[in-house]
């Protein structure tokens, strides 16, 4: 070696027999910097790592703490000493979790796995953390330690993970705050979280994300049709989704995209009642056109006439199928269900008239799923 000092036995030796903490420490610190040298020899190694093992059973617990301090940026130390290390009290352990690059997913795992809540939080703060812990931290971790792995933007998180976290924790404001900070998210994760936020948060998410505007502009919208078809799925009587497609076709909002997703969805009355206004035509005439008529230019006729554009027009029919071949009951199946059928039918539709292309294909199931 080119340092001035030599390991040798005799460092063992001196160090197995002395009581002096500051001797230990000082020890430490200098083997620390030597251990990782490019030119240290494997018999100076292996003495390096014999005073290790020394120093992590001393009884002074300065002593292991700036043992764990010096060695969270070694490499390739031995699985005794790590072993040694992690499971150590907290002011030991924590640094030593928290930095020490060659720690295992499965030691990770074996962590996570104690309980200690200090501990499981140094873990979720590590960089690069793979898919596969993170995954284990939001099955089997409390929501502190989630946040803490939320909050670490360099750890790798699988978009299910997200989808778990989103189930999970759907009514946690603090949860959702974080994700919204969250420096990536894919966008199928974004589109389900800004149902769940503010309009302030709304507007966080969409900047933070730097999201385009024609996308931001689509996330929006689809989260204010749901919401509008979820207020429709409240009420029972005509009158009432009568007043509520008024309201939203004097308003200028009773969109297209929205018309047929009703419909997409199994909401037949707010479906015929948008027919009925946009299209100026009476509610017993809508009916007997959509259920009765087998002509189906009949039925285009009145869409184009509610101003329908042509490229969803196989949406309707496809949910129309539904209703006619399968006598579908929807009051005693969910919107779920009915939505499934209907994609089912989309990706099967096709006729002399009409071939759907793959694009036309995901942006008709986009305004369905």
């Amino acid at each position: 070696m080119s340092n001035n000092k030599q390991l040798s036995r005799e460092d063992v030796i001196k160090l197995s027999v002395s009581r002096s903490a500051e001797n230990k420490i000082s020890t430490a610190q200098k083997l620390s910097g030597l251990y990782n040298s490019p030119n240290i020899s494997m018999g100076e190694r292996k003495l390096a790592e014999d005073i290790f093992r020394i120093m992590v059973e001393d009884v002074e617990i300065s002593v292991r703490q700036i043992l764990s301090e010096c060695l969270k940026k070694s490499r390739n130390i031995p699985s005794d000493i790590v072993n040694k290390l992690i499971h150590d009290e907290n002011s030991v352990s924590i640094p030593f979790i928290k930095y020490y690059e060659d720690l295992k997913d499965s030691e990770l795992i074996s962590i996570l796995n104690a309980q200690n809540i200090d501990k499981q939080k140094a873990v979720a703060q590590r960089r690069n953390l793979s898919n596969e812990v993170s995954s284990y931290i939001v099955d089997k971790c409390n929501e502190e330690v989630v946040i803490t792995l939320i909050s670490n933007n360099s750890a790798n998180i699988y978009e299910a993970t997200y989808q778990n976290i989103l189930n999970k924790y759907s009514d946690n404001e603090k949860v959702k705050r974080c994700l919204v900070y969250r420096s990536e998210l894919p966008v199928t994760v974004i589109s389900r979280l800004i149902q769940h936020l503010s309009e302030e948060l709304q507007k966080r998410l969409i900047l933070t994300h730097n999201l385009p505007a024609d996308i931001a502009s689509d996330i929006i919208e689809e989260v204010k049709e749901k919401a509008t078809l979820k207020v429709s799925a409240e009420y029972s009587s005509d009158k009432q989704i009568e007043e509520l497609v008024h309201e939203l076709y004097s308003s200028n909002k009773l969109t297209p995209s929205l018309v047929v997703r009703s419909i997409c969805m199994g909401d037949l009355k707010f479906f015929e009642y948008a027919i009925v206004y946009l299209s100026n035509t009476p509610i017993t005439e809508v009916r007997k056109i959509l259920y009765n008529t087998q002509v189906d230019f009949v039925i285009r006729n009145l869409l184009r006439k509610a101003f329908i554009p042509k490229n969803l027009f196989p949406a309707v029919f496809s949910a129309l199928k539904v209703i006619k071949d399968i006598r579908f009951d929807l009051k005693n199946s969910n919107s779920k269900t009915f939505s499934h059928k209907v994609i089912e039918r989309i990706l099967s539709y096709s006729n002399a008239e009409e071939e759907l292309d793959k694009k036309d294909i995901e942006y008709l199931i986009s305004k369905i799923d």
